[in-house]
């Protein structure tokens, strides 16, 4: 089965345990790291934004990835969140028995 990763970023560190937590619960992730260090610049709505979010990787599986997709769209406070996903090539064995498990 296929690990993975799928990242979005949130404007404040309560917010993204609580989504982050909700995922776990639900069984949609098995894993989420967050790193509040992140400077993202972008243009939104004709304006140069520089601002501090945090970012937050799910790890899931090919079966979950969807669900997990729709859920964060859902909940996310952004009106339009990058929801970003991508699959895992390579994986040591040990952690791929422990997200298919």
């Amino acid at each position: 089965m296929t690990i993975f990763l799928v990242y979005s970023f949130y404007s404040k560190i309560n917010i993204a345990k609580k989504i982050s937590k909700l995922a776990l619960k639900k069984e949609l992730a098995v894993c989420v790291n967050i790193n509040q260090n992140i400077n993202s610049l972008y243009i939104w709505k004709n304006k140069l934004c520089d601002e501090k979010e945090v970012e937050v990787s799910f790890k899931t599986t090919n079966l979950k990835v969807k669900k997990l997709i729709s859920f964060l769209e859902k909940t996310h406070p952004y009106e339009c969140p990058a929801i970003i996903s991508f699959p895992i090539k390579k994986v040591n064995k040990k952690f791929l028995n422990w997200v298919n498990s």
